[in-house]
């Protein structure tokens, strides 16, 4: 990683906003790939949240450092370059309802649209009905469920057994993500899709609608 991304990683990390986004606009000037600015910011999210796990950072220090991630995106968004949208590629997003963190959300909406998808991005705390009304609404061909709580992965699951009871489980597929999701509860629950990280998401999209069977895949 070049020293400017890793400036943009530590600005991440210290919560400073000003500063990432002062380094993000330095460099776009530099040249350098909007998606590396990016990923230098993810890197600095990662370090915090493994700080965080460890007790070595806090709650405030992990707000702080979602506003700067957020400001980064935001500066680094107008240039990035789009990829060509296939035809009624349009893809519904959320987190499962009562998790409210939407920095990994947003950076899935991030690299979805630089993909080439339309994206709805419903926002935090959505509930299966509204995930369900939305798709329809948008003639979506994907439904992705993000959750950083293992308590609201349980609606991941209840919105699959909705799918299935209003009989329109074939209509969508489904990816699932976030921190405490694996593979594993991916098949389990009966997931079209798994990716690690936002930025193998698209990816993932663009593989399920090629997808002629019923395969899970998975991107880790």
């Amino acid at each position: 990683m070049s020293q400017i991304l890793q400036e943009i990683a530590q600005a991440i990390y210290d919560g400073d906003d000003i500063l990432a986004v002062e380094l993000a606009e330095k460099a776009v000037q530099e040249g350098i790939e909007p998606q590396a600015i990016i990923n230098g910011g993810i890197a600095g999210m990662e370090q915090l949240g493994e700080a965080f796990n460890n007790m070595e950072a806090f709650l405030p220090e992990l707000m702080l450092g979602g506003e700067a991630m957020h400001a980064l995106l935001d500066t680094v968004n107008p240039y990035m370059q789009k990829g060509g949208a296939l035809k009624n590629d349009t893809i519904v997003i959320g987190c499962a309802q009562g998790d409210l963190h939407d920095i990994g959300l947003n950076l899935l909406d991030t690299q979805l649209s630089i993909g080439g998808f339309q994206v709805v991005n419903l926002g935090t705390d959505t509930s299966v009905s509204e995930f369900i009304s939305e798709a329809k609404r948008v003639n979506a061909k994907i439904i992705g469920v993000s959750t950083l709580l293992t308590t609201s992965s349980y609606y991941q699951e209840e919105l699959i057994k909705a799918l299935k009871k209003e009989g329109i489980r074939d209509q969508y597929k489904v990816i699932v993500g976030g921190g405490p999701i694996t593979p594993e509860w991916a098949r389990k629950i009966g997931a079209d899709g798994y990716a690690r990280t936002a930025s193998q998401a698209a990816e993932l999209c663009k593989q399920l609608l090629q997808n002629k069977n019923n395969d899970v895949v998975v991107i880790c």
